[in-house]
């Protein structure tokens, strides 16, 4: 009996065995064929993007590139090409789509695809930078020169001592000397420099500026006088005082006025000063000159602030020579001068002004001193004329969407990319 009963027990213990070395053996067969699964579909979508990155180095090249670019790997171990092709889908879009073909053991052929769409024509505020030039001339930065915020240039740089860069700095060519830290180049980089990056080109004219003078804004035909003034009510904008200096005529423009487009053009020489109580643009297709302080009603550096000037010049932004601006100026708003400067007035002649305070951001063609520099005793440099510089970047300014009414923008000249898509093949796994 007992006998029996262990050859049965041998029986049983045998046929289990059988039963799990089976499954054993098909679990082992699944995971072999599961992993063959993965790395082909793995595969299918590296070539894919593949053909992405090869685009993307084609449209780098040249954004003018209009066509298509397939690559067939020759290799035993992955067998497989990728066909890449840019897609016109209107309205300055555009969209880079990338197929991968894999020959899979066990599927045929496996395809993925990556789509990457551009916006063409991508428009940025200029006063994303705290200050930017499209040439310095023979300008240099020196001791006592402070810059919060990006800074740019299209041409070099010139340094003559320990001037402070708060925030990155950029040019499309060099520094002048071209190596930090030795001989007067003894810039101080808080935020790290680069060189040799794309342009940033002015715009032609300032039609943009115009036109909305004339559709909801306010046009002058000849010199004026702008003062402005706070509101007298806790929730209510300022106004401008704009007088004809021709007539004598005063224009009172209350920037509340919701038919007011938050846009003043005068087509001649236009002078500005006082506090700022809302959001304005004043520009002249002549020059623009600050006769005194211009100030926010509401400082954004010490709190909430919805007060955001803009001052636009064809030419020059000029600091005028008169004894309010003898002890310091200060210039709160972004300033924009398309094919001139900002400068000092009579700079060879004044004393020393102190400091030129600005917050928001500066535009310039041509950078020109607004404070003149002597070296005395150890070498460095001592200011004799005009201004030392302390600009400092409004932060809201940051956000491409915050911008005085109608300001200047660019486009830029690589294609931005919005969107990128990828479909990755997900295997059936046993």
């Amino acid at each position: 009996m007992v006998g029996r009963a262990n050859i049965i027990m041998v029986l049983g213990f045998a046929i289990v065995l059988a039963y799990v070395t089976m499954n054993l053996n098909r679990y082992s067969t699944s995971a072999v064929g599961n992993m063959s699964s993965y790395y082909e579909a793995t595969a299918a979508h590296s070539l894919a993007l593949a053909g992405a990155n090869a685009g993307l180095a084609k449209i780098y090249q040249d954004t003018t590139w209009d066509g298509s670019m397939s690559e067939t790997l020759d290799d035993p171990v992955m067998p497989g090409s990728f066909s890449t092709e840019l897609i016109d889908l209107g309205g300055f879009r555009k969209m880079l789509r990338s197929v991968s073909s894999y020959s899979s053991s066990a599927a045929g052929v496996l395809h993925d695809t990556i789509d990457v769409y551009f916006n063409t024509r991508r428009k940025n505020s200029y006063t994303l930078y705290a200050w930017l030039t499209n040439n310095t001339g023979n300008v240099f930065w020196s001791d006592g020169d402070t810059v919060w915020g990006r800074a740019h240039s299209n041409g070099n740089v010139h340094i003559s001592g320990s001037p402070v860069f708060m925030d990155k700095v950029t040019t499309s060519k060099r520094f002048d000397p071209p190596f930090v830290g030795k001989g007067t180049n003894q810039a101080i980089f808080k935020n790290g420099y680069e060189t040799g990056i794309a342009s940033v080109e002015l715009p032609s004219d300032l039609s943009e500026l115009v036109a909305a003078s004339t559709s909801g804004g306010r046009r002058y035909t000849d010199d004026i006088d702008v003062t402005l003034l706070p509101g007298t009510l806790v929730n209510n904008d300022g106004i401008a005082l704009v007088q004809d200096l021709s007539t004598g005529a005063i224009d009172t423009i209350s920037l509340s006025g919701g038919s007011f487009n938050g846009v003043i053009v005068g087509n001649g020489k236009v002078s500005v000063a006082g506090v700022l109580d809302g959001s304005l643009s004043i520009a002249s297709l002549q020059s623009v000159s600050v006769k005194n302080d211009i100030t926010y009603e509401r400082n954004p550096r010490y709190g909430t602030s919805d007060d955001l000037l803009g001052l636009i010049a064809e030419t020059d932004i000029v600091i005028a020579d008169n004894a309010a601006n003898r002890s310091n100026c200060e210039v709160q708003g972004c300033l924009f001068a398309r094919t001139g400067s900002l400068k000092a007035e009579n700079l060879s002649s004044l004393p020393v002004c102190g400091t030129l305070n600005t917050f928001g951001s500066i535009i310039q063609n041509t950078e020109q001193e607004v404070g003149l520099y002597t070296a005395k005793g150890s070498g460095k440099p001592t200011l004799t004329n005009g201004f030392a510089k302390d600009f400092r970047y409004d932060l809201r300014l940051a956000d491409n969407n915050v911008r005085p009414p109608y300001f200047p923008g660019y486009y830029v000249k690589a294609y931005a990319i919005s969107n990128w898509w990828e479909s990755y093949r997900i295997s059936s796994y046993d």
